[in-house]
């Protein structure tokens, strides 16, 4: 009790005498809380969802075979006819510009006869076999749902700098949330990208009667020198990496305004041990130790640190759902076509501030705050 009624006549009474600079303290931590919140929360949201629409597409591929300029298509024919039972499937990717709506979606070309033969673990619904061949048109398309469009309905494309039109053969669910794609045959996705004989990779799926090491080696003795073979998906981890580097990038940068507020805070402290400097006298001539006087300031440090972090839980949840799209202009500029995931405020994010929030404003006071124990001599 007598430690409270320190505290309070030491320290939170001046503070009503001071409520300008004891807002402004508040306002600057929770900004700077705010700030750093809200990019950690957009940074879930837009790193977290944004999984490339042609790596989900992919299924459940083990390896893909990729070569500088496109694999050949006579490769997918060596491929085809080694005596292991492998599931393989070419692909044609790229990307489609819709005039009407200036939308960018992914473009993939997939062998809609090789899929009617064989089961597939791809997102995407194949096309029945004995429907096989009548849907390789070169001016039928597949559309995620997102996309807005229905069965039958003729829709313009720009597609290598010139615009074709065609028709929506079907429309399937738009896997994880993910961007819509758009999915033709890989003839015709060939003839309008102007890839004759070349596909872009081959995705390939290993029986489990070897390791992935095993068939990676197999796999590169078969084919030619400068085709390499991988694991299906590493171009998402490349992807993710890039985006790991670019959310730390502007974690770093949300952080000055955390200096800011701790500067704010040495300031304040700072300016209290001045003109307390009496009040702190008296206590220690009543018998106060240096430890209680000490722990009175970095108390109220902690207090500012924990009303400014209060204050920038639902600040930062406000800013983060500006900075999610800008955040998400940028990736699906620079990395890969996708829709942001939700905003979603946890319990770790909470803990996140809270404890940013108190540490950086006991951190910035302890010097002021030990200053203020030796005050009274």
């Amino acid at each position: 009790m007598p430690r409270l009624l320190l505290f309070y006549r030491l320290l939170v009474r001046p503070l009503f005498r001071e409520p300008v600079r004891a807002a402004l303290t508040l306002l600057a931590i929770g900004l700077g809380v705010a700030v750093v919140l809200a990019m950690d929360l957009a940074g879930d949201a837009a790193a977290g969802s944004f999984h490339s629409s042609l790596e989900t597409l992919t299924g459940d591929s083990d390896l893909e075979v990729t070569a500088s300029g496109g694999v050949p298509e006579k490769l997918v024919g060596t491929l085809a006819t080694l005596p292991y039972a492998l599931r393989v499937e070419p692909r044609v990717e790229d990307y489609a510009a819709v005039p009407e709506t200036k939308q960018t979606v992914p473009l993939i070309g997939l062998d809609f006869v090789a899929k009617a033969s064989q089961p597939s673990g791809a997102a995407f619904p194949t096309t029945q076999s004995e429907d096989a061949l009548k849907n390789l048109d070169a001016d039928r398309i597949w559309v995620g749902e997102s996309l807005g469009r229905k069965a039958g309905e003729r829709i313009p494309l720009l597609i290598n700098d010139q615009i074709r039109t065609y028709t929506v053969h079907g429309v399937f669910p738009d896997p994880r949330g993910n961007a819509p794609a758009i999915v033709m045959d890989i003839a015709a996705a060939q003839k309008a990208l102007n890839r004759p004989g070349r596909v872009d990779r081959v995705l390939i799926k290993t029986p489990p009667s070897a390791s992935l090491e095993e068939w990676q080696g197999r796999l590169t003795q078969a084919l030619p020198v400068g085709v390499l073979v991988r694991p299906a998906g590493a171009g998402t981890t490349g992807n993710r990496r890039m985006l790991a580097a670019f959310r730390w990038n502007l974690q770093l940068l949300s952080y000055i305004a955390l200096v800011v507020g701790a500067f704010l805070i040495y300031n304040t402290i700072s300016v209290s041990v001045v003109r307390r400097r009496t009040e702190i006298g008296i206590v220690r001539a009543l018998g106060a130790s240096r430890r209680l006087v000490l722990a009175a300031f970095l108390g109220e440090a902690a207090c500012f640190g924990l009303l400014g972090a209060l204050m920038g839980l639902p600040l930062g949840h406000v800013m983060a759902g500006g900075a999610v799209k800008l955040m998400g202009v940028t990736v699906e500029a620079l990395y890969v076509s996708s829709r942001p995931g939700p905003i979603a405020l946890n319990p770790f994010s909470v803990l996140l501030a809270i404890t940013i929030g108190i540490g950086v404003a006991v951190a910035s006071a302890y010097s002021p705050a030990r200053e203020a124990s030796f005050a009274g001599g």
